[in-house]
């Protein structure tokens, strides 16, 4: 029996906040902008929260650690503003060492009691290749665990870090969660009209795009998907998880 194939639209009917939740900064941008885009445009409020601090994202001698932070901090900054994201959280855990502790994941279990949004978005914690040229980054992995040993069991469980009640922030239930590179895809959503403006906020990643006047050859030939007519469109794709 042919598996189903996935859904084109997406649940939004009931999202009124989404989080998404990446390992570096240019993740989110790299990955679901597109979604993102189209989800403020349907006055949805998105959050990007960032893990690390991109400390590692870079080869030129001639910039330091600590300026490195801060450029990739403005370049995410300006992505999000270019899809109409006004929100940006910095974790800062250090970049290449992204683990699941205890503190990260009461750090992030904050921050989703507090912006308590109905959507999730993260990276597979399952990925460790793409293709036969791609050894898929830890801290992408670690990403989605971080994610998902967050959102269950501590999130909508008072006696997971109970001082966050002392700190008013109560249980919260998410009701979806889009996990971008799972090997099983449910949502593809065609971003064809917004990627244009995907690659302008990639491009704000100056640090790590080379050749920027390139990147939009490159990226239809990695994401474009010819029609039966012939036209090329393009999908951001995802598991998606919903939750009673």
């Amino acid at each position: 029996m042919d598996a189903q194939a996935p859904a084109t639209q997406p649940d939004w009917e009931e999202v009124e906040r989404a989080l998404v939740i990446m390992a570096h900064p240019d993740d989110p941008d790299f990955s679901c902008a597109g979604t993102a885009i189209k989800m403020v445009q349907k006055g949805i409020d998105v959050t990007f929260m960032i893990l690390t601090n991109g400390d590692k994202g870079n080869h030129n001698p001639e910039i330091t650690r600590n300026q490195l932070i801060e450029l990739r901090k403005i370049e995410q900054r300006a992505a999000a503003a270019v899809e109409g994201v006004q929100h940006v959280l910095f974790m800062g855990v250090e970049d290449g060492f992204l683990q699941s502790t205890p503190d990260l994941r009461k750090r992030v279990t904050r921050e989703i009691r507090r912006i308590q949004p109905q959507l999730i978005i993260t990276s597979s914690p399952d990925r460790y290749f793409g293709g036969n040229g791609y050894i898929n980054h830890p801290d992408h992995r670690n990403a989605g665990i971080v994610t998902l040993e967050s959102i269950f069991p501590a999130t909508d469980n008072m006696m997971f870090f109970p001082e966050l009640l002392d700190e008013g922030y109560l249980p919260h239930k998410i009701k979806q969660l889009y996990i971008m590179g799972d090997a099983q895809v449910d949502l593809k959503i065609d971003i064809t009209e917004v990627f244009e403006q995907k690659i302008e906020a990639i491009i704000c990643h100056k640090t790590q795009v080379r050749e920027p006047e390139k990147l939009q050859e490159r990226m239809t030939q990695r994401a474009g998907q010819e029609q039966e007519d012939g036209s090329v469109r393009f999908f951001e794709q995802f598991r998606v998880l919903k939750f009673g």
